[in-house]
């Protein structure tokens, strides 16, 4: 026996070595065609229902593996380049649920080689586009659900308050199922009112579309919180589908309604208690059915909070995505209940014409930041002091502080007012240069903040911006500047007098701006009461150093306080001769274009003065005014042609000037900073 066993054995290698050295397939010798998608076969839900799929094969083929449906054929010959072969699937039983079903591989072998070629998989018979529809609370109303199928017997069932209608099928094996509430919500709550199922054949399906009816009455906040003082407003809305009334718990407040569903509360009285009080309550009811009412809880906080943070949106040109997302990363930071009592407030241009103050705070009950808003209001075109002042009174009045600082988020083009840049063309042309050099983004840029909106209409001049917070008697703790070019020596010393400090940027702000969800702890540190200037500029860097994909940022840190000084060092500068050599072609540039507007106070300054001790006192007293520098390596720029995108940094002060610029010479000569410094 053992003989035999050897022998036998012996056999069976000999032909399996005869098997495997046969001629062998590759993969280019398979090649599926159509009725296949991503190696994967869908098959039909119905049991019965035919597919069909093609391919083309260089040698002898076979179909083998499969389970949960037939092939015909499942075997055959070669065929040449321009034929295929075509195979028909038969599903041997129905998918009666919900989801679909793997049936099994379907492998080919060619020759003697094994391909793994596609994955079947069985559809349900009825596919749910819309497994949940959520309609309006009243008896009646209507919403539209969707299906999928090929079955041409399905009936609906249905329970609950509900009833539904199933169309005609279109083109594509769509239905579009109507369904209707037979009740009123007249609760608060997201109510559960039916189901609907289906029916192919006789037989149950899987699926289903579960359906919702809203609450009779939504609000848009879960509190109304005051100002601390008396005859301080906030709003808040609640939709419904039906007529709304109210009535108030407290004395502490009033409640106006503006319309169908905006509803003003007025706080009566100022809140000397040193914390944030709760008022009571609006009970908001419906009309015809009294007994449907839902209750929103009315605070009052402090009359002063330790700061206000006014966040000053210009312009509807970076509204969407850019100043979105700025808000979504300051409500990320704020989510981590950092704010304390001071208060964050946001002005935004809706459109052109229309303005809203929004608060960002932290909601002790949601246990998340959120932004409510407070106002709407007017934006009058053109812009001008007299509007930004009134914008930022409206945020004082709802946040008064001991202490105040602003962001500005814009397009931004320095010093140079509004009649500059509509008046360039002639100007330029008269000085020989081409205006077409001139502030002409190349089309293949990233978008940075730069030229402000539609011309001069929704534009602010840096002395607006200045006459604007002087109006409001405030001294802001300090400007953020989220806006290119406006890192410059006439901007700040313009605004000398209204803010201690300006965080800026010399050349171009990408269009993301700065990181909010990590600068917005340094501005609210210790609770809100204090804030870390320094790390702000030094994260905005490091940020666009280490993560953006456009590594380009350059910032400083200018205290105001110090600038009468410095312009007094400037003024020796410029009573001093101009160096014989002295040309701007070697002087660090911040814009991309061949015809420059802004160019490094510092550089400029060290090479053109012929005065050694002029330019070292001036040094010395520039230490003082711009504290904090810092800058990639390049800086990017939009302006320009070519694909010359990145500029050295060669020479670094942090703040520029229009010395020296021919084309905004008699312009730059009106500013306060030439009159202060000639």
């Amino acid at each position: 026996m053992r003989k035999l066993y050897t022998l036998l054995t012996m056999c069976s290698l000999l032909l399996s070595g005869c098997i495997n050295s046969g001629e062998k397939a590759n993969i280019n010798d398979l090649q599926l065609m159509s009725g296949i998608s991503n190696r994967q076969l869908l098959l039909d839900g119905a049991e019965g229902s035919i597919n069909t799929f093609s391919f083309r094969a260089k040698h002898d083929w076979q179909i083998i593996d499969y389970q949960g449906f037939t092939c015909d054929p499942s075997s055959g010959t070669k065929c040449d380049e321009k034929e295929s072969i075509t195979i028909t699937t038969t599903t041997l039983q129905a998918n009666n649920g919900a989801d679909t079903v793997r049936l099994s591989d379907l492998n080919f072998k060619l020759l003697s080689t094994r391909f793994v070629g596609v994955s079947a998989y069985q559809l349900p018979q009825v596919i749910v586009k819309d497994s949940s529809l959520s309609i309006d609370a009243i008896e009646g109303s209507k919403g539209t659900a969707r299906i999928v199928s090929k079955a041409e017997d399905i009936q609906l069932t249905t329970t609950g308050e509900i009833t539904a209608t199933l169309g005609t099928k279109n083109y594509r094996d769509e239905y579009a199922i109507t369904i209707k509430a037979t009740a009123s919500n007249n609760t608060t709550e997201n109510r559960h009112i039916g189901t609907v199922g289906f029916v192919v054949n006789g037989v149950t399906q899987g699926g289903k579309i579960e359906v919702y009816q809203v609450p009779a009455i939504v609000f848009d906040r879960n509190l109304v919180m005051l100002p601390g003082e008396a005859n301080r407003r906030n709003m808040f809305e609640a939709k419904a589908g039906f007529e709304l009334d109210f009535v108030a718990s407290s004395t502490s407040f009033t409640v106006v309604k503006s319309d169908a569903t905006h509803f003003e509360v007025i706080s009566t009285t100022r809140n000397d208690s040193g914390a944030t009080l709760e008022l009571g309550e609006i009970e908001v009811f419906l009309k015809e059915s009294p007994d449907c009412r839902s209750t929103i809880k009315v605070f009052q906080r402090k009359p002063l909070a330790p700061q206000t943070i006014i966040v000053q949106y210009i312009g509807t040109a970076l509204k969407e995505p850019y100043f979105s997302n700025n808000t979504k990363r300051m409500l990320e930071a704020l989510s981590k209940n950092i704010q304390g009592d001071a208060q964050v407030m946001a002005i935004s241009t809706e459109s052109t014409t229309d303005g809203a103050l929004y608060e960002l705070r932290y909601d002790t009950e949601l246990g998340k930041a959120v932004k409510e808003k407070v106002a709407d209001f007017d934006l009058p075109t053109p812009y001008n002091a007299e509007l930004f002042a009134s914008n930022i009174r409206r945020a004082l009045d709802f946040a008064p502080a001991e202490k105040y600082a602003m962001v500005i988020g814009s397009h931004g083009l320095a010093w140079v007012p509004k009649e500059g840049s509509s008046s360039q063309a002639s100007r330029l042309r008269k000085l020989g240069i081409d205006p077409s050099q001139m502030w002409q983004r190349n089309p293949s840029a990233e978008i940075t903040r730069h030229l402000g909106d539609n011309g001069t209409t929704v534009r602010y001049d840096v002395s607006e911006v200045a006459q604007a917070i002087a109006a409001n008697n405030i001294t802001l703790e300090y400007i953020l500047f989220d806006a290119c070019f406006m890192g410059n020596i006439e901007s700040a010393y313009e605004l000398r007098n209204v803010t201690k400090y300006i965080i800026a940027s010399p050349c171009e702000v990408m269009g993301y701006g700065f990181p909010y969800n990590k600068i917005i702890p340094l501005m609210l540190q210790n609770g809100g009461t204090s804030y870390d200037l320094e790390a702000i500029c030094r994260t905005y860097v490091d940020h666009y150093r280490t993560e953006a994909s456009t590594p380009s940022a350059c910032v400083a840190l200018t205290h105001t306080a110090e600038l009468e000084a410095l312009a007094a060092t400037v003024k020796r500068v410029n009573e001093a001769a101009v160096k014989s050599d002295f040309s701007l072609r070697n002087v660090q540039y911040y814009e991309g274009q061949s015809v420059h507007s802004f160019y490094d106070l510092g550089d400029i300054i060290e090479q053109s003065c012929a005065d050694s001790e002029a330019v070292v006192a001036f040094n010395a007293q520039f230490d003082k005014t711009v504290t904090s520098r810092h800058h990639t390596d390049q800086f990017y720029s939009a302006y320009g042609s070519g694909n010359k995108y990145y500029h050295d940094i060669n020479k670094y002060s942090g703040i520029t000037t229009s010395a020296f610029v021919a084309h905004y010479a008699d312009l730059w000569q009106q500013t306060a900073w030439y009159k202060a410094t000639h």
